[in-house]
């Protein structure tokens, strides 16, 4: 991972706590900061003008957040929120670019990282690489419910998210209840292991 590759450089940098549900950084903001995940989960998300939000991805242990915007000098595209407990490794674009000068292999490989990013999302995008529906199903369960742990989702809005049916996320959740995945109790629902829930692919 690109986290470990790194890590010893940036043994000293700041170590940021984060409660469930508290954001990073908000959509719109200038970048000062990157972000390396050492303990959590936490998400991406975009808020459109009618309101309507779009879960991007979840990142997790060793991931690296906010760098592409920093090196573009441009603002977040979309907004970081903690889905967990998080522990977090800042370091300033000041920082950064100490690192860069000292350590010209630091941003070999940062740049390597954002080829590889750009890379898969230019597939996505031209249908290449999509995820499963049952992918998008998972991570958008894991997403929801741990962003918003008190509201209940329904199996149609939990459809809409994940551009998906209602068939397919009744029936996916059927099977996740059966390997203990996650519990169902009436129109609810609780994830029982979401590390196999997001490598979900059956």
């Amino acid at each position: 991972m690109f986290y470990q590759l790194i890590k010893d450089k940036i043994s000293d940098s700041t170590l940021k706590t984060f409660k469930r549900g508290q954001i990073i950084y908000h959509e719109g903001d200038i970048p000062e900061e990157i972000f390396f995940i050492e303990e959590g989960m936490g998400g991406l998300f975009h808020i459109s003008e009618t309101g309507k939000e779009t879960f991007f991805r979840v990142f997790s242990k060793d991931d690296i957040l906010g760098h592409r915007s920093m090196l573009a000098e441009e603002p977040y595209h979309g907004s970081a929120v903690a889905l967990s407990p998080l522990k977090i490794r800042v370091i300033s674009k000041e920082q950064c670019r100490e690192i860069c000068l000292q350590n010209p292999d630091f941003l070999q490989i940062m740049v390597k990282n954002l080829a590889s990013d750009l890379g898969k999302a230019e597939l996505r995008i031209a249908g290449l690489l999509d995820k499963s529906a049952n992918k998008r199903i998972a991570e958008s369960l894991v997403y929801l419910k741990l962003k918003y742990p008190k509201y209940i989702w329904t199996r149609k809005e939990v459809a809409e998210y994940s551009g998906s049916t209602f068939e397919s996320v009744t029936r996916l959740m059927t099977k996740l209840e059966e390997e203990n995945i996650i519990t169902k109790s009436g129109r609810d629902f609780a994830i029982n292991d979401v590390a196999k829930l997001l490598n979900y692919e059956n």
